[in-house]
């Protein structure tokens, strides 16, 4: 679909960025969103801010253009409202070093109104009857240049976000819901910074584990740290490195070689290029710790 209202104005520059300062510190209430590349790469970052104020939707590229100013400007007591806030709080924190402060999160002000769905497309459709497109969701938004349909579907996501705002924060004060919606607000906006830590036994989690033998385990293990390594080292996300279906197999198999390994469904050519020796070294160590 088209972007309702005036086109999204990027903003890649300072003097754009001045602008944008200018715009957002003569309102009261301002709606954000953010941008990550974390279905991309591994250390993951914000690649866009999305900001939206009465009759404009603005896309802020950190990537070309110093934002920390925006901060100051964003937690000086107007309201910051956000969907689904927790992760662009610890995100923004990590990142930026930015505490919001005041914010509205309109997913926990539509969860506590009993909303049946709370997702931003779903919220949209119910009360404005606009069906948003998701065909962005998995975009790589670190890439550029940006195309102009990602600076359109990225303002989406905020445009909306004001008149929701309007709505929600006026059912839950007809309902004498507001002051503890507030303090859940509150507790969302002090969510530490988000920050990625591997779990060297997540590999117990995955389907399957359980039902392996002893070496199969062992296997599945120093797998489940050589994926990791390698995907580190690449900067890609471990799913993209090698599927967790394919570790599982390999674990059961346990190649010996880089053919039995290509053998294995999930394990492409290039798979085997980029991480079959890492792979068939896990499998290695596991058998030698296991005779």
């Amino acid at each position: 679909m088209s972007t309702p209202g005036p086109e999204p104005v990027l903003v890649a520059e300072a003097v754009a960025l001045e602008a944008l300062l200018s715009r957002v510190a003569a309102e009261e209430v301002v709606a954000l969103d953010t941008e990550s590349n974390s279905f991309h790469a591994y250390f993951e970052r914000v690649c866009l801010l999305q900001l939206s104020v009465p009759g404009a939707d603005f896309v802020v590229d950190p990537l070309a253009v110093d934002v920390r100013p925006l901060g100051p400007v964003l937690s000086s007591g107007r309201e910051v409202v956000l969907h689904g806030a927790d992760y662009d709080v610890r995100c923004l924190r990590r990142e930026f070093g930015w505490n919001l402060g005041r914010i509205f999160d309109t997913m926990a002000a539509a969860r506590r109104l009993g909303a049946p769905e709370l997702g931003l497309a779903a919220l949209v459709r119910r009360h404005f009857g606009v069906h948003l497109s998701k065909a962005q969701q998995r975009a790589d938004w670190q890439r550029r240049p940006l195309p102009r349909d990602q600076i359109r579907y990225a303002a989406l996501d905020t445009h909306f976000l004001l008149p929701l705002h309007r709505i929600l924060s006026g059912d839950l004060r007809e309902r004498g819901l507001l002051d503890e919606a507030k303090k859940e607000f509150d507790r969302i906006a002090a969510a530490k910074a988000h920050v990625r830590v591997f779990d060297p036994e997540g590999w117990r989690r995955l389907r399957g584990a359980k039902a392996l033998d002893p070496e199969g385990k062992a296997a599945l293990a120093a797998l489940w740290v050589a994926r990791e390594e390698k995907a580190r080292s690449l900067d890609k996300p471990p799913f993209k490195v090698v599927g967790e279906d394919a570790l599982l197999e390999i674990a059961r198999r346990r190649p010996a070689t880089g053919a039995e390994l290509e053998r294995i469904p999930g394990v492409t050519s290039r798979v085997r290029e980029r991480v079959g020796e890492a792979l068939l070294q896990a499998v290695r160590g596991a058998r030698e710790g296991a005779s």
